[in-house]
């Protein structure tokens, strides 16, 4: 009976198949249904900004991903419109024509395909209404500037004598340019002026409104600006200088040949007293003269002054190396993890330690001595002392705040970064808040992976990756807002979904270094830079010394002096590898973007990474045969 029940079929039992329509010992012809695609997302909008639209919509349970497809046309469809793949809600198109009506569906993906079509939207990308709107009198008339918009065509200038000028009730005056005069107006009588922007036959909003009152007689030129003096920055020079009477805006221009005049020199107009002017090549002399302007014209050219952007060579001392420094160490397999130590050292070079933790435990380290003088020799950091580790080799950065170096620790090797704790730096959360940034990150132990990403805070330091790759290429990112950063009031830095992280700022805010343990034999070292900062290929030029943290697949550590010329060439003058071997590569390129981001063509180890916002550290990981680098160059 148990035969016929599992193994045969009773009279009964095919009757009953019968009527299902199957036989005895085979299957039917019918399949299984397909397995459901998720619904489409619901609760799609769509918001005009300027040259883009930003669509939003409702998560939908289990989708993997969103698809955002666009057209100029109504009805899109997945096979008609312009595909956006893998955004997140909300999203911005950009790209878009100003004034021209766009229609947005929105589907979901996950393991079983992808969704219908949403419900459709649109929205139309604005123009912005033109800025720094200026009214200056003249002789039953007015002259008006403003600062140009991005994209725009042409302007219109609309006024009245009565405020609250609009579109609607203003006197138009069409094809203008700044700097127009509107004649016909009458002395004495206040007058109010708005401007618009056009393009692709669209037309902003008005503009803030600005008056005047027209009264006889021409003005008269500003006097030449007084007291004007030059600061040297990380690239840059901030020119200050005394106010002019009856100046409405001033100009800067500026040279590497003394002797500048309106004619010879680069302009930087509507500048304002303590611009910073960008983009200046390191350690080259600059010259500066200002002038004043109104709507009588421009003055004569200031007192001229010098400035050298970024002096490329700091002198060191032993006293550099005094002070408190917070240190992060990464060490590679056999014996991996990492140590966080806060030392003192005196201006001998003795050590003090005063907190430690971590993985490890930290090695005894009695003494620090550091390299005095001038150029890529000096600012060089050792240990000292009788315990001292003969492998250790570090590096101070120009601004002194930063040591970066490498050692072998027993059968495994380091990477070090000391951050000092600069007295009376206090931190608060606002140096996490509104923050751009990009961090690079290498792994040790049982992972041979590298990880590199950018995004930015919000004003309460929450975070959002813009991208995001690592050793097998480019990741799905992490919903907004997903961790959130947090500090201390002595800088050490803390993430609230990693609770081993253990990172500390620098004394200019502008770099975070920290160390954590991501799960069993996972340890990384992660730097995090702020953004901000202009960047050209000149400001990674000079001669450097770089470090190198093999982790895979044969634990490594490389040092190397580069020396890098003002178009990228980088041309290595010695290195010294962890077994001995002083073999030097041949040269390769950096390429670097406005962002500080750079990518070398031509280094086997095929690394990426960015520029610091003060332009002395290059921090780039990558491939490394079948493992992972992190490389950091000190400037």
């Amino acid at each position: 009976m148990q035969l016929n029940r599992f193994g045969g079929c009773t009279a009964l039992a095919v009757v009953f198949l019968a009527m299902l329509m199957t036989g005895c010992g085979g299957g039917g012809s019918d399949s299984p249904p397909p397995p459901p695609l998720p619904p489409p997302p619901a609760n799609v909008s769509a918001a005009g900004g300027i040259g883009e639209v930003t669509v939003t919509w409702e998560a939908v349970t289990g989708a993997t991903s969103y698809n955002v497809y666009h057209s100029p046309s109504p009805n899109v469809k997945k096979g008609t419109g312009t595909k956006v793949t893998g955004p997140t809600s909300p999203h911005s198109v950009t790209g878009l024509a100003i004034g021209t009506k766009y229609y947005f569906v929105v589907t979901a993906v996950d393991t079983n395909g992808e969704s219908a079509e949403s419900f459709e939207v649109s929205a139309t990308p604005v123009f912005p209404a033109p800025t720094d709107v200026q009214a200056f009198p003249g002789d039953n008339q007015a002259t008006i500037r403003w600062t140009a918009v991005a994209g725009a065509s042409s302007y219109n200038v609309y006024h009245s004598t009565t405020s609250g000028v609009t579109k609607a009730n203003g006197t138009k005056i069409t094809g203008a340019t700044s700097g127009v005069t509107v004649p016909g107006l009458t002395n004495g009588t206040p007058h109010f002026f708005v401007v618009t922007a056009e393009a692709n036959g669209f037309e902003s909003a008005e503009s803030l409104e600005v008056t005047t009152t027209p009264t006889p007689g021409p003005p008269t030129l500003p006097s030449a600006p007084t007291g004007v003096n030059g600061t040297p920055g990380a690239g840059s020079a901030t020119i200050t200088w005394q106010p002019v009477a009856g100046a409405v805006s001033y100009n800067i221009y500026h040279s590497t040949s003394p002797g500048v005049t309106t004619q010879t020199g680069t302009k930087v107009t509507g500048a304002t007293i303590g611009s910073i002017v960008p983009n200046l090549i390191r350690g080259i002399s600059y010259y500066f003269v200002v002038t004043a302007e109104n709507a009588a014209g421009e003055s004569a050219v200031s007192n001229e002054v010098s400035v050298i952007p970024n002096a490329p060579d700091p002198v060191f001392s032993q006293s550099d190396i005094a002070g408190t420094w917070n240190v992060r160490v990464l060490r590679s397999a056999p014996t991996a993890g990492w140590y966080s130590v806060l030392i003192n050292v005196n201006s001998a070079g003795a050590v003090t330690v005063l907190e430690s933790g971590g993985t490890l435990t930290k090695p005894n380290v009695s003494a620090l001595s550091i390299t005095s003088g001038t150029g890529v020799t000096a600012g060089v950091v050792k240990e000292a002392g009788a315990d001292n580790n003969s492998t250790f080799h570090g590096k101070m950065s120009s601004a002194k705040n930063l040591i970066v170096g490498v050692s072998t620790q027993g059968t495994s090797i380091a990477i070090h970064v000391f951050v000092k704790r600069v007295s009376g730096t206090t931190y608060g959360s606002a140096d996490l808040a509104n923050k751009s940034f990009g961090y690079q990150r290498i792994y040790s132990g049982s992972s041979r992976f590298w990880e590199r990403a950018a995004g930015s805070t919000d004003a309460l330091g929450r975070i959002t990756l813009t991208e995001k790759e690592d050793t097998s290429g480019i990741l799905p990112l992490p919903a907004p807002n997903y961790a959130t950063l947090s500090i201390t009031g002595t800088g050490i830095v803390a993430i609230d979904n990693e609770s081993t992280f253990s990172g500390v700022m620098s004394s200019d805010k502008n770099t975070i270094v920290g160390t954590s343990t991501d799960g069993a034999g996972k340890y990384s070292l992660r730097v995090i830079q702020m953004r901000g900062q202009n960047y050209v290929t000149a400001d990674l030029a000079g001669e450097n010394v770089a470090y190198a943290f093999h982790s895979q697949p044969v634990p490594s550590w490389a040092r190397a002096t580069w020396s890098t010329s003002l178009i990228g060439r980088v041309t290595v003058l010695d290195i010294l590898n962890s077994d001995g071997t002083t073999d030097l590569p041949s040269p390769w390129t950096h390429t670097i973007d406005a962002l500080g981001n750079v990518t070398d063509i031509g280094n086997p180890q095929g690394v990426e990474g960015m520029l610091s916002y003060g332009k002395d550290l290059l921090v780039q990981v990558g491939n490394y045969f079948d493992g992972s680098t992190m490389v950091i160059k000190v400037q």
